[in-house]
């Protein structure tokens, strides 16, 4: 079984340890975080240590510091950790449906009961949290979270770094620019979100 890292440890890095654990293809060694938090983990230290486990080895971490407030956090983890040479494996919980003919970047999580449906796209560190539903030929642009209870129904298009909270609706066809927000509970439909 190889071993893996969590980046991080608030509650998106619960989920995503809960997730690994129920899948059974990895093995958390201990998670990095600023200081030390209460965890079944190992307190590994900073990010500063990751290096050094690296070369010792350990080559898969998960980046666990879910996107409120804090995308630009994740895209520049991903950057720092990809130039030294860790592997970001997609995380699907095992409840969740992804069909075959779905595509997933990598380092993108797929939570509990989640769906994403036949044709769709995900790019790179996405977040597809628990119960989102993604339909058949949608594209979600790299570091996007796609929050709680979320729909995109067919074919819509989302940028890159969009935050589609929770339990929002996105209608057929439309297209969510880059570094948007959509506000929890709201359907977009027609131009409407251009608002956001």
């Amino acid at each position: 079984m190889e071993e893996i890292i969590l980046v991080g440890y608030g509650g998106h890095a619960q989920s995503i340890a809960d997730c690994i654990e129920r899948d059974g293809r990895f093995r958390i060694i201990g998670y990095t975080e600023k200081e030390e938090q209460p965890s079944p983990y190992v307190y590994l230290g900073t990010d500063d240590v990751l290096k050094s486990f690296w070369e010792q080895g350990i080559k898969n971490v998960a980046v666990g510091i879910g996107y409120l407030g804090k995308g630009d956090l994740r895209e520049r983890l991903f950057y720092i950790l990809k130039s030294i040479g860790f592997q970001f494996p997609v995380i699907i919980d095992p409840s969740a449906t992804v069909s075959r003919n779905a595509r997933l970047g990598e380092g993108s999580f797929v939570g509990k009961k989640a769906v994403v449906n036949a044709g769709a796209t995900i790019g790179k560190m996405c977040i597809i949290n628990t119960a989102a539903v993604i339909e058949h030929g949608c594209r979600v642009g790299q570091f996007s979270h796609i929050a709680v209870g979320s729909i995109l129904c067919g074919q819509v298009t989302v940028g890159e770094g969009v935050l589609v909270g929770a339990n929002a609706t996105v209608i057929q066809g439309q297209n969510i620019p880059s570094r948007k927000i959509v506000p929890a509970g709201v359907t977009v439909r027609g131009n409407n979100h251009k608002k956001f």
